[in-house]
């Protein structure tokens, strides 16, 4: 069995309640939508791969609007995330993005998924080479969407930039660079995917929220990302200058709560071509 690999991130013992409160989060602001790409889900037959998958909870989302026969194949460096046991049509394998994928799996996947995963990998390759590796799962005609935060994209309040700018520092320590996600659909681009798009999108958190109680949720979430982050650089003596990272996290809370904030993602997603 392939040894764990270690996670980017202090404390992965608690990361699934994270993921799952922040899967939570972002479904109810984008009105239950996973997928921008325009496949059509209700095709039988259809393979499924999500990279990065944890738990799986990305294909336990859209489990209820395919149709059978169809199979989703969980993929991430973390067996200790794997539960217990898979759903139907379900199965889990170690893979680490930063390495290319089988030869087996090339050219089969009607959907490639992944969210929140390049900087895992940046250490052994770079955000470019990933999204490679992952294109080449694609069958002629189906789509890839890969899902980033943008550490550039919005504009906040002093705690909030404290924050991003801390995020970025860490990033930038990761091998992955603060420009990734901006790039992301280019290389779709360069791989010869058509209908490329490159979407946008800024969840609003804290006191901004339409609706207080997934604001103060969502604000929670995110400050849990910046402790992580925080604990990050510490643990890898990154130097972040002017920028207490004890209370990093507790002030940016208290700072979208008050005056709010938001969570900048960026959806890039394309089709191969059929010929």
């Amino acid at each position: 069995m392939p040894e764990e690999q270690q996670y980017l991130l202090p404390e992965p013992g608690k990361e699934i309640a994270r993921l799952t409160e922040q899967d939570a989060v972002i479904t109810h602001m984008m009105n239950n939508k996973h997928i921008l790409a325009p496949i059509d889900l209700s095709k039988s037959g259809l393979q499924i791969l999500d990279s990065g998958t944890a738990d799986g909870l990305f294909l336990r989302r859209i489990q209820p609007l395919l149709t059978e026969p169809y199979t989703l194949l969980g993929y991430d460096v973390m067996q200790s995330f794997f539960p217990p046991s898979a759903p139907a049509h379900t199965v889990f394998a170690i893979h680490d993005i930063s390495e290319p994928w089988p030869a087996e799996l090339h050219g089969t996947c009607d959907l490639v998924h992944q969210r929140f995963t390049i900087p895992g990998g940046a250490k052994k390759a770079t955000p470019r080479d990933m999204v490679s590796y992952l294109s080449q799962l694609v069958k002629p005609g189906g789509w890839i969407q890969l899902v980033e935060m943008d550490v550039t994209g919005a504009v906040h309040g002093p705690a909030m930039c404290d924050a991003w700018a801390a995020t970025g520092a860490f990033l930038d320590a990761a091998g992955a660079g603060t420009d990734y996600a901006k790039n992301m659909a280019g290389w779709l681009r360069d791989e010869g995917f058509e209908n490329v798009k490159d979407e946008h999108v800024d969840l609003d958190l804290g006191a901004r929220a339409a609706e207080a109680e997934w604001g103060r949720r969502g604000a929670k979430v995110l400050m849990e990302a910046f402790a992580g982050v925080a604990g990050a650089c510490k643990m890898m003596n990154i130097d972040v200058p002017g920028i207490d990272l004890e209370n990093l996290a507790q002030r940016a809370e208290e700072e979208m709560m008050k005056q709010g904030g938001s969570y900048p993602l960026v959806f890039a997603f394309g089709q191969k071509p059929v010929a």
